[in-house]
C-alpha cells in the first residue's frame, strides 16, 4: 500500500488530475455562492470569510496546476508535486477555519438541513477544506515549515477580522443577513458583531486566534515529525 501511495505522490500525471479537478469543484463553489449561475452577480458575497477563503483555495489550485505543467514539460511525468509548501498550509488553514467555524458556531443555528447538506453548501463548507487539506499531506514535502510560520498563517484570520470590522463602522451593511425585512447588519457573523456582542467581540477573537494558533503549531509538529521519519528512512 505505501509504494502505491508513493508512486501516486511521484506520478505528477496523478497530480495535476486531482489539482484540476480540485479546482473546478472550488471554483463552482465560488461560482455559485456568488450567484453567477444565477445571473445574478452578488460581490457582496466576496465579504464573506468563507467565500474568501475559498477564492485563495481556487487560486492556490490555480498556481499548482500551472507549476505541475511546467514541472512535467521541464522534467518528466515522474517526481515530486510538491510546491510552495508554505502558501499550501497558510491557505489549507485559512479554508479549515472555514470548515470548523461554520460547522461548530453557525451550523447549529441553521434549521434548514436540506441546505446544510446540499452539495454546494458542503462545497464551501467542507470539500474544498478536505482537498486543499489532502493535497498538502499526500503532496507536500515535508521539513519545509518553519518555526515561526504559526505567526504569519494566523495573518489571514486576523486580517479579515480588521476587514470586517472597518466595513462594519464605515458603513457596509449585509443585505443578505437581514431578516424578516428588518435593517441589514453591519457585521457578517456573530462573533463580529460590535452591535450585537459589544466587547465580547474581542473574546471571542482572542479565543478563536489561540485556537488557531493551535491548529497551526498542530501543522507545524506534524511536518517536522514527517521530516524526522523520512530522514531515519534515509
Amino acid at each position: 500500500m505505501s509504494e502505491m501511495f508513493g508512486a501516486l505522490r511521484n506520478n505528477r500525471i496523478f497530480a495535476l488530475v486531482y489539482r484540476s479537478i480540485a479546482f473546478i469543484l472550488c471554483l463552482i463553489g465560488v461560482l455559485d455562492t456568488t450567484g453567477v449561475f444565477k445571473g445574478t452577480f452578488n460581490g457582496e458575497m466576496l465579504l464573506f470569510y468563507t467565500t474568501e477563503s475559498n477564492v485563495l483555495v481556487v487560486i492556490m489550485f490555480g498556481v499548482l496546476i500551472a507549476k505541475t505543467a511546467i514541472g512535467i514539460r521541464r522534467e518528466g511525468t515522474t517526481g515530486p508535486s510538491s510546491y510552495f509548501e508554505r502558501l499550501t498550509a497558510i491557505v489549507a488553514l485559512a479554508i479549515t477555519v472555514t470548515m470548523l467555524g461554520f460547522w461548530l458556531l453557525l451550523a447549529p443555528t441553521f434549521g434548514d438541513p436540506g441546505f446544510l447538506f446540499s452539495y454546494l453548501n458542503l462545497q464551501i463548507h467542507m470539500i474544498s477544506a478536505l482537498l486543499m487539506l489532502f493535497d498538502f499531506f499526500f503532496f507536500a514535502a515535508p521539513g519545509k515549515l518553519k518555526k515561526q510560520d504559526p505567526w504569519f498563517f494566523a495573518l489571514i484570520p486576523l486580517a479579515y477580522f480588521a476587514q470586517a470590522t472597518i466595513l462594519g463602522f464605515s458603513g457596509v451593511t449585509y443585505e443578505v443577513l437581514a431578516k424578516d425585512g428588518g435593517p441589514a447588519p453591519r457585521f457578517p457573523y456573530f462573533f463580529i458583531n460590535y452591535d450585537e456582542s459589544g466587547a465580547l467581540v474581542f473574546v471571542y477573537v482572542v479565543g478563536m486566534t489561540v485556537f488557531f494558533m493551535g491548529l497551526a503549531y498542530l501543522l507545524l509538529w506534524y511536518d517536522r515529525s514527517r521530516s524526522r521519519r523520512k530522514a531515519r528512512k534515509g
